[in-house]
């Protein structure tokens, strides 16, 4: 008997084996992802580490079956949390969900009973984070590693759900690892490609067996030392590769045959009923259930045990809990490429007939997608179409959009093939496109959405199906408003399509996105219409979320009246409170902070800043909405002085992955910061990195023009007011300059300081428009710089002094003593040096002081620096080094807070959290969150009445 020679000696690994185990102890790394070619000994080495793991870590093992993209959606993840559920039992696992019906139960049946069915409402997205919740929630009291093998196999959506794993992982004690082999999957090589720049994620990449390391395998294969010559020729051979080692090691020396058919000698001298039944299986694909098996063969039980048993004996099949699984996908690979393609037919077909005869509505993991595909290949094109369209089905109730859209490609691509299509699947051409488009829309798949909805138009007559046309165009137009393309065409088509005297949630919903398209575009007055509108169609239907929507847009559109829009928001919130739905307050404190901010009115956006960081965390969207509140906030703080907080906030996001407008920005304000605090070649580095990230787009353009304000104000503090001149001029002259004239204020009140600059700014500033206080208070510095009076100067400071940036307040007052003095005011200079030289020195923005001290020295005058007293704090023993941020996150560590949860409560990210405990867990020289909160309450870093 030929059986395969498993090597129970582990040869050539070490180094990757350490660099598993480094990545396990090491708090930052959360992601550890294997690539290499078959047979290069991926699994094998994962599994030498997870048995080297403690008793108390768990590990979670997920496959990606050969066949997943045709089988049920999630495959990996249903197998990791089923195991979880046999590991925990569902009560417990009830217990780490934070919300009852979860959308878990979509997944287990038991869960559903023991927690209630999911909401029908219940989106991806919760899906997601649910099992994002209760991975990290078990790691808060055991080590987790997660392995999923075979990730070039993944479905989409599995795709999507590891993407949104890696990108929100927050607990320290919770590993993943993938195996995957990067010449299988162009999608998968795309998202490894994207996490490169992760610093939580480790690539692992382990190349071939030496020479050396193959002879130490063959020796073990053997029981002996090979045979002189024999190490060489193999090693030659193999490439190194470990599985083709094992199956070179059985050969002569003489032996030219191919890998491929050293592969098939495994299955040599088989039993007939043992060959049959791999080749039934090799066909089934890797792993395949022990149920099919039964059901497809013509083997009777005894007969099918006996030949089970041979091939698990010879190592070519190994058990896995429901069924089998080959050795290695090559031995299956050699296997069914063997067969003649009579033979796979036949061999396609008994499958598709065994999984049809098997088929229960009422079995969630009924594998419809499998038989879809083996009806195909077996070209029985009637059953493949209709189970095509049920795989579409069953994808769709699971919420898998890339998968439910290739589903129903699949059922266009045979509908001119199968001229009963229609009957079976109960449905027209013009219907099955429409779901394409759907889900594309729900997924983000924006070109074959947008190329489906075009030729569903080209079939729908608007004129008898208007609501049918106008969703085919609300569809298309977010798809290409996804791809950054115009969509006011559709959207206008879709409104002309819907009739105004009947309200319906779909013309609410098209208005709102028209309010939200002009607002942007500029067109604050058909903004306000429509978002009004959407607004009268939500109460009519009592349809809250879309209210909440349309009052931000009104709020956004009535952004020049700040207490109008004010009020709008106001009642956008209590429209969300009242829908209870976190995305939509998520949606509205986006759009309200943006609108606060540009009005000056820092303290109360920083407020609805941080709700809306709450709602983030809640919802699971803080990797989509985080960049935005952070700039947000910052920008806020900076403009409110509080400039260590602001300098402490973009250190922490500065260490996530970013989108490069949210960074580009982040580092702006950190350019004017450093420039105002007299570090020119810190601001300078910080605004030239700004640039290199902004593109041309129109999102960019506002920050465009930050940017210049930034550098020009730099070239005049390192004394080049011509270099200064040059950024100025091309600024002010662009085309679209009016549209951003927040922007522009700042900039004109820059170009006011230079006194030899080709523009007349006094004509520049009577066209531009002024809408918040903000405005008003550039303004006046602008006049002020320019006419060099005094009164202009009161003018100015009274400005700043309302919208209390003290920053900008300071500079006033300098240029108020400078005119004071000019117009002989000894008395009334003396007191705004004073406090511009008070307000530099709170904020440590040596620059400014550097120029009052300067003037007073001029004029004879004696100003004083701020007071200074000894605050508690400076007190306080020894904290080991930690940052006051660190010590509030060890507050929360000793109170038993996750990760996520320490985020939610200090409105940061979850990475960043974790960040932090990894910082603390150092610096107390801890190894566990339990020896951190102990060393806390020991050395008595904060008061024990926190707890």
């Amino acid at each position: 008997m030929v059986s395969v020679p498993v090597c129970g000696a582990f040869v050539g690994r070490a180094a990757e084996v350490s660099a598993l185990q480094s990545a396990y102890a090491d708090t930052s790394t959360h992601t550890v992802l294997i690539a290499g070619e078959a047979g290069l000994g991926k699994s094998r080495l994962v599994s030498e580490f997870t048995t080297r793991l403690g008793t108390d870590a768990v590990v979670l093992v997920g496959r990606c079956p050969e066949f997943s993209r045709d089988g049920v959606p999630y495959a990996p993840f249903l197998s990791v949390l089923r195991s979880l559920v046999r590991e925990l039992g569902v009560t417990r696992l009830a217990e780490l969900l934070p919300v009852a019906r979860p959308a878990l139960s979509r997944w287990l049946p038991e869960l559903a009973a023991q927690a209630g069915s999911a909401d029908a409402e219940s989106d991806r997205i919760r899906l997601f984070g649910e099992i994002l919740t209760v991975l990290e929630q078990l790691a808060l009291t055991r080590p987790v590693v997660v392995v999923l093998e075979d990730l070039h196999w993944s479905d989409d959506s599995s795709r999507e759900l590891l993407s949104f794993l890696l990108a929100n992982l927050a607990q320290r004690d919770l590993l993943l690892v993938g195996t995957y082999r990067p010449a299988d999957s162009e999608p998968l090589r795309r998202l490894v490609g994207g996490l490169r720049r992760n610093p939580g994620v480790r690539l692992l990449d382990p190349a071939p067996l030496t020479r050396h390391e193959v002879g130490r395998q063959l020796a073990a294969l053997l029981g002996r030392e090979p045979e002189p010559g024999a190490v060489a020729r193999i090693f030659e051979r193999s490439k190194g590769i470990p599985l083709f080692v094992e199956a070179l090691s059985r050969s002569s020396d003489n032996t030219p045959a191919e890998l491929s058919d050293l592969l098939l000698d495994y299955q040599a001298s088989l039993p007939p009923d043992a060959e049959a039944l791999l080749r039934l299986a090799a066909v089934a694909g890797s792993p395949v259930q022990h149920a099919l098996l039964e059901s497809a063969t013509e083997l009777d039980e005894a007969a099918l045990e006996r030949a089970v048993r041979e091939l698990i004996d010879r190592q070519l099949l190994l058990a896995t809990e429901t069924g089998y699984e080959f050795r290695h996908v090559l031995i299956r690979d050699a296997v069914y490429d063997h067969l003649l393609p009579i033979e796979r037919k036949r061999l396609h077909a008994r499958l598709a007939l065994a999984l049809h005869a098997r088929r229960d509505p009422r079995d969630d993991d009924w594998p419809i997608g499998q038989l879809a595909h083996h009806a195909c290949a077996a070209g029985d094109l009637p059953r493949a179409i209709e189970a095509s369209w049920g795989a579409a089905a069953n994808a769709a109730s699971m919420g898998a959009h890339s998968d439910r859209r290739r589903h129903l490609d699949r059922v266009l691509e045979l509908w001119d093939r199968v001229p009963e299509a229609a009957v079976l699947v109960a449905a027209d051409r013009l219907t099955v496109l429409e779901q394409v488009v759907e889900a594309s829309y729900l997924g983000g798949i924006v070109d074959r959405g947008i190329e489906a909805a075009d030729e569903a138009l080209g079939m729908v007559d608007p004129d008898r199906s208007p609501l049918r046309a106008a969703q085919l165009h609300y569809h298309r137009a977010g798809l290409k408003n996804q791809s950054s393309n115009g969509c006011d065409d559709d959207l206008t088509e879709a409104l002309a399509l819907l009739p105004a005297h009947t309200p319906t949630v779909l013309r609410g919903e098209v208005l709102a996105e028209l309010a939200a398209t002009r607002v942007f575009r500029g067109d604050t007055g058909g903004a306000e219409r429509d978002a009004r509108a959407a607004v009268e169609v939500a109460e009519q239907l009592g349809a809250q979320a879309l209210a909440a929507r349309g009052y931000a847009y009104l709020g956004l559109a009535c952004a020049a009246r700040s207490d109008t829009a004010l009020a709008y928001f106001d009642k956008a919130h209590a429209a969300a409170t009242a829908a209870a739905d976190p995305q939509t307050l998520l949606t509205v404190v986006l759009w309200e902070s943006a609108t606060l901010v540009a009005a000056g009115e820092y303290t109360v956006a920083i407020e609805a800043i941080q709700q809306g960081i709450r709602a983030a965390h809640a919802t699971f969207r803080f990797v989509e909405a985080g960049p935005i509140l952070l700039v947000k906030w910052t920008q806020a703080l900076t403009a409110l002085g509080r400039w260590s907080e602001a300098l402490d906030l973009i250190d922490e996001s500065l260490t996530e992955q970013l989108p490069p407008l949210s960074k580009a920005a982040l580092l702006l304000c950190h350019a004017r910061i450093a420039l105002a605090q007299g570090n020119a070649a810190a601001a300078a580095s910080s605004a030239d990195t700004a640039a290199s990230l902004l593109s041309d787009g129109p999102w960019a353009r506002r920050y465009q023009v930050q940017l210049r304000t930034i550098q020009a104000d730099i070239a005049i503090t390192s004394g080049q007011p011509r270099r200064a001149a040059e950024i100025l001029t091309a600024t002010l002259h662009a085309d679209d300059i009016t549209v951003h004239h927040h922007e522009v204020w700042p900039l004109l009140a820059v170009t006011a300081r230079i006194g030899d600059i080709a523009i007349d700014v006094d004509s520049f500033a009577a066209a531009l428009p002024v809408t918040t206080p903000v405005d008003v208070a550039y303004r006046a510095v602008a006049t002020a710089a320019r006419s060099e009076s005094a009164p202009a100067w009161d003018a100015a400071v009274s400005s700043w002094r309302a919208v209390r940036q003290p920053y900008e307040l300071a500079r006033s007052l300098l240029g108020s003593a400078g005119a004071e003095l000019a117009a002989g005011n000894r008395a009334t200079a003396h007191t705004a040096l004073r406090e511009a030289a008070d307000l530099a020195g709170q904020l440590a923005a040596s620059t400014l002081a550097d120029a009052a001290s300067q003037l007073a020295d001029r004029a004879g005058l004696a100003i004083d620096g701020p007071s200074r007293t000894v605050t508690a704090a400076a007190a306080r023993p020894s904290t080991f080094g930690l940052t006051p941020r660190e010590l509030d996150v060890l507050r929360l560590v000793a109170k038993g807070l996750s990760n996520r949860q320490i985020a939610a409560e200090l409105f940061i990210s979850g990475n960043t959290a974790g960040v932090h405990v990894s910082r603390i867990l150092t610096k107390l020289g801890a190894a566990t969150r339990t020896e951190a909160a102990a060393a806390a309450l020991r050395h008595r870093l904060f008061p024990t009445d926190e707890h």
